[in-house]
């Protein structure tokens, strides 16, 4: 289990750190056209981008355990790699071969992460005539100064399920206010959870008897299963913690395994969705994909579009800067097209999301 693997795990940050200065040092001595500061400042750069590569590989082989500094530089990679054209140009202009090479090396790398991510995948042939279902997926935010506005927008939305995110009881009673009690009579949540990360699942379509709400370890999930067209699908609403909170990286890295744990469990078509805290960009989101989930959203080719922003308001909230709000799936089920939202105060884009279901792939309802 990913548990019993990471135990007794190096600690990222000292093969970061023996990475950087290998990087450095031997950079610097083997340099081929003359020092200077730009050069040394050249090497820095390509030391600690090589250091964020290596750990990050050896973290998903289970070598390293990562702290929650590096978990937000892998958050922000493949912005960070930008850096390496920069240098790919400097080095090229001063005749500087090796680091032109190691620069290279990183952007090439850069390109290896990104490019796949703006391909749509093939649709299917059994998802162009198979049932459908609609997913909103909406962070509203603890602190959301228009709750009104937010939850107007997700009633008029009338889609078949919504995963609102940070549902405070607050935000909730507003919602119903504004009709959602009655455009989602059916819901999964816990009443009692008044915390950040709460979760609560609301579906137009009547739930079976199989709907809760589950703790595993420190992770609450809001689980639906419902029947789509005979088909009975399995929806599971999810926040874990963030890691900038205090002590929540070890918190999130707990609820993670949890997860891990739990998707083998799960049969029949199955939908995994909400403000998972992470971007693509972690090892552990690459474990989730090795279970055989796929990201929804990359599969039609978004995967650089963006929905979490610095701040709800002001200067901060004028764009997306990573996509923290993910939505997994297993084969049975294929997204077939998601545009975002409005953010409505909060500081995450909501995104609606539609997925063929395919027929007969999971338990027939009883």
């Amino acid at each position: 289990m990913a548990e019993e693997r990471r135990e007794g795990t190096v600690p990222a940050y000292v093969v970061g750190v023996s990475t950087f200065v290998v990087v450095v040092v031997v950079g610097i001595v083997l340099t081929d056209g003359g020092f200077s500061v730009g050069v040394a400042l050249c090497w820095l750069i390509c030391g600690g981008l090589l250091a964020l590569v290596v750990t990050r590989h050896l973290r998903i082989a289970g070598v390293v355990d990562e702290g929650p500094g590096l978990a937000v530089a892998y958050d922000a990679l493949p912005i960070l790699l930008l850096m390496a054209w920069g240098v790919l140009i400097a080095a090229l202009l001063w005749g500087h071969w090796l680091l032109a090479g190691v620069a290279a090396a990183l952007a090439v790398y850069q390109l290896v992460l990104v490019v796949p991510r703006m391909w749509a995948n093939r649709v299917p042939r059994w998802a162009r005539h198979a049932p459908t279902l609609d997913i909103i997926v909406a962070n509203v935010f603890i602190d959301n100064k228009t709750p009104d506005e937010a939850a107007r927008q997700l009633v008029a939305a009338a889609a078949d399920i919504v995963i609102i995110v940070e549902s405070t009881p607050s935000f909730m009673a507003t919602f119903d206010d504004n009709g959602g009690d009655k455009t989602y009579p059916f819901r999964v949540s816990d009443p009692h959870d008044h915390s950040d990360y709460a979760v609560t699942l609301a579906s137009k379509r009547e739930l079976s008897d199989g709907s809760r709400m589950d703790t595993i370890g420190p992770l609450r999930l809001a689980i639906a299963e419902l029947d789509v067209d005979g088909t009975t699908t399995t929806v599971v609403a999810l926040n874990p913690m963030a890691t900038v909170d205090p002590g929540g990286h070890e918190t999130w890295k707990e609820q993670i395994d949890e997860l891990k744990k739990f998707v083998p469990t799960l049969s029949g078509p199955v939908i995994i969705a909400g403000d998972l805290n992470t971007t693509r960009y972690r090892p552990e989101f690459t474990e989730l994909l090795d279970l055989g989930l796929s990201d929804a959203i990359d599969s039609l080719g978004k995967g650089l579009d963006t929905s979490f922003k610095l701040g709800s308001e002001g200067a901060l909230a004028v764009g997306a800067v990573a996509r923290l709000d993910h939505a997994l799936v297993n084969d049975q089920v294929h997204a077939l097209r998601v545009e975002d939202l409005e953010a409505c105060g909060s500081d995450h884009l909501p995104f609606r999301m539609t997925v063929a279901v395919r027929a007969g792939g999971g338990r027939r309802p009883t």
